[in-house]
């Protein structure tokens, strides 16, 4: 098997790499995470003047027609700078979503607005009471008219407070449990009876709860079947979660680099800490878990690409990629000592990251329940 990139795969990467280190260094980074907004206009829009929104849609909807894997390339690279920005949630868990479940006349009025950069889309399905199964949700949409109202509470929605469209998950039928019953709506973020409270969080990007209170939105904003939603979620999720896994190998793959940089650089007892074995030895697990992430969750997403079954190969990607980038924070925080929790050195930045993105689009423990059932 091959597994090197093609000559325009490697040209993306290289361009996003220099582009990151020249425009989100990590001062950048601080002052970034220290805004109210969470991400830099200015880095958006000269984004969206690269394309990277518009990456994987259609030409017709204003994109370039990447692949997935090709995405996927890019946000290793995103998550190789910890730069944060809605991105995520704006082009996997909303754009391919309308891409994916839309109607034409939802993707003409959405997608050409996200690949331009003009508007911000999110995904709001966590609730008090649920994080990843969607069987569990509460939340209602009751039908008023020729629309529906929606009432409920989201948890962890990201980048809520700067969104423009929230695809929401609600039930329109049946019991919590129930795998029936499930719509998504195209919400408007701005709409009467939305209420957006920003929640604390060790990453740093912004996270909020939304409360709606009896929001009212019309039939055309129905993405995919009413009632028929679980197969829409289970979709976002599973894209969602393989992207996310190559983000995570990205920062695991700067926390190696930075680490290794500094054990040259450290002495005790008159030489480099680097020479001793059991640095080596640390460095060179870390190195094996990167690489070993990698080709898991580089597997799981061509299988996605390709259109073919991807459930088993993305459970053990990000189950793996998750555990992995936990010892490799760990070892990283170890060689670098004391000062790997000082915030004046860029290592915490990853750290914060990993443990965070562990908790995001299904845990460990989500993911290694899925492959027993594969098993």
């Amino acid at each position: 098997m091959d597994f090197s990139l093609s000559e325009e795969q490697q040209l993306l990467k290289n361009s996003a790499r220099d582009f990151l280190n020249t425009e989100c260094p990590k001062p950048v980074v601080r002052e970034i995470e220290a805004s109210e907004s969470g991400y830099s206009l200015d880095i958006w829009n000269k984004m969206a003047e690269l394309g990277w929104m518009g990456l994987p849609l259609p030409e017709e909807y204003g994109g370039a027609e990447f692949s997935l894997l090709d995405l996927a390339i890019l946000f290793e690279e995103i998550g190789r700078a910890a730069m944060p920005s809605p991105m995520f949630n704006s082009v996997v868990q909303g754009a391919l979503t309308v891409l994916d479940w839309g109607t034409e006349e939802q993707k003409k009025s959405i997608l050409p607005k996200v690949a331009s950069g003009e508007i911000i889309l999110t995904f709001a399905l966590a609730e008090p009471q649920v994080n990843y199964d969607a069987r569990f949700v509460a939340t209602e949409a009751t039908q008023q008219g020729d629309g529906y109202s929606i009432t409920g509470t989201k948890l962890f929605v990201p980048y809520a407070h700067v969104s423009d469209k929230i695809l929401t998950v609600a039930r329109t039928s049946g019991y919590p449990g129930d795998e029936m019953g499930l719509t998504v709506f195209i919400v408007d973020a701005k709409a009467l009876g939305i209420t957006v409270t920003q929640l604390e969080n060790i990453a740093a990007d912004k996270i909020s709860e939304i409360v709606l209170d009896g929001v009212s939105v019309s039939s055309s904003d129905v993405l995919g079947k009413v009632d028929d939603g679980f197969e829409v979620v289970q979709s976002t999720l599973m894209k969602a979660a393989a992207i996310r896994c190559a983000e995570m190998v990205g920062g695991a793959q700067a926390e190696i680099e930075i680490t290794a940089e500094y054990t040259k650089t450290r002495h005790q007892f008159d030489r480099p800490i680097g020479t001793f074995q059991a640095v080596q030895h640390k460095l060179a697990d870390m190195f094996i878990d990167v690489n070993g992430a990698r080709w898991v969750t580089y597997q799981a997403i061509w299988r996605l690409t390709e259109g073919l079954p991807a459930e088993k190969e993305l459970a053990i990607a990000k189950a793996f990629t998750d555990i992995a980038s936990q010892r490799i924070a760990l070892g990283a925080q170890q060689l670098h000592a004391g000062i790997g929790f000082d915030r004046d050195y860029d290592i915490h930045f990853y750290y914060r990251r990993q443990k965070a993105f562990d908790l995001r689009q299904g845990t460990t423990a989500v993911h290694l329940t899925a492959l027993a059932e594969h098993i």
